[in-house]
């Protein structure tokens, strides 16, 4: 299965029927096990274009489908900004969640969710709520859910930005390690050009509103090796190609507001 976005635009009007283009013209192909980043200035359409994927908006114009799909649309995982947890429910119901509603029954649930749980770090802590847990804690729950219902795509909306700097590079080779033990096809926003390059195979460079494709940039180490010194080099330059593209559009973006 792959995932076809065709000539994608996205036009929202408000009440008095002004009209603003979010995206424009977005071509792009998601191939099985790919893990592709998307990164812009603010305001380029990145949040919108993964809540078309999940089929929460729909397109004003183009399409989006999955080719080798057939009938029900497949199933996808999805990971916030906020980690959108259940306060009234322990790590473990939380992780859960997903199996529920996916009619798994409550016994293998329970196995599945504790092996995630202990996956992502936090075995011990499954009777915890999320009051309870640091904000990296919370995280890796909002993580383990989407993962532990094994979904066709992975759609990840800025997961680790709320985390501070030492927080956010664990958590990047934490979720690495995750994602290679399953590599699912993966749709990965984000605004850090670090993070892109870090973890993505290939990193979706779009421009300022209306979001369009302006480049596409291959990322051809290995994810164990680009934390080597060897590697840096290599990164350093995928990390100004692609801030050399969207420099001008980000400044314009800090302007306007």
């Amino acid at each position: 299965m792959r995932l076809v976005i065709d000539g994608v635009s996205k036009v929202y009007r408000d009440r008095r029927g002004r009209e603003t283009v979010a995206l424009e013209d977005i071509h792009l192909t998601v191939e099985e096990h790919a893990f592709i980043a998307i990164v812009g200035p603010s305001g380029c359409g990145k949040s919108t274009l993964l809540s078309m994927v999940a089929g929460l908006t729909e397109p004003t114009a183009g399409e989006i489908y999955f080719e080798g799909v057939n009938g029900d649309r497949p199933r996808i995982g999805m990971v916030f900004q906020e980690h959108a947890l259940f306060p009234w429910r322990t790590v473990q119901r939380n992780v859960e969640f997903g199996l529920e509603q996916l009619g798994v029954p409550k016994r293998e649930r329970a196995q599945r969710a504790r092996e995630m749980i202990s996956r992502v770090g936090l075995a011990g802590f499954e009777d915890k709520y999320p009051h309870q847990l640091s904000g990296g804690m919370r995280q890796r729950v909002g993580i383990a859910r989407a993962f532990v219902v094994e979904p066709e795509l992975l759609l990840m909306d800025e997961p680790l930005s709320a985390l501070d700097a030492q927080s956010r590079l664990i958590m990047q080779d934490e979720l690495v390690n995750l994602w290679e033990s399953v590599r699912q096809k993966t749709l990965y926003v984000t605004h850090n050009i670090d993070e892109a390059v870090a973890l993505a195979d290939r990193v979706v460079v779009l421009s300022r509103r209306p979001g369009r494709i302006v480049r596409v940039v291959d990322i051809d180490i290995p994810r164990a090796e680009r934390r080597s010194a060897q590697a840096q080099g290599a990164l350093f330059a995928h990390r100004d190609a692609i801030w050399q593209t969207i420099r001008h559009d980000a400044q314009q973006a800090l302007v306007e507001g």
